[in-house]
């Protein structure tokens, strides 16, 4: 896993697992939140924005949710839900 904070953007961009056969392109899942799949079909990565007001999991498959929760837990000034 990697994470990448912008703090001019106010948004961290997780890359959960490698990329397969290309990237497909983002999709936004409201105005804070862009999953990212690859050409295969899988989620490879989120980013989120306006990460000071939290970051919120709901809609996020429970596997990914928990991983994202447990890589921004060090990040204590973040509120994740």
């Amino acid at each position: 896993m990697q994470v990448r904070y912008d703090s001019e953007a106010d948004a961290i961009f997780l890359l959960l697992r490698a990329v397969q056969g290309g990237e497909a392109g983002g999709r936004r899942l409201d105005d804070t939140r862009i999953v990212h799949r690859d050409r295969s079909g899988r989620v490879f990565a989120y980013e989120f924005l306006s990460v000071s007001r939290g970051v919120s999991l709901d809609g996020i498959g429970s596997d990914d949710a928990a991983l994202i929760r447990e890589t921004l837990r060090p990040l204590s000034r973040l509120a994740v839900a």
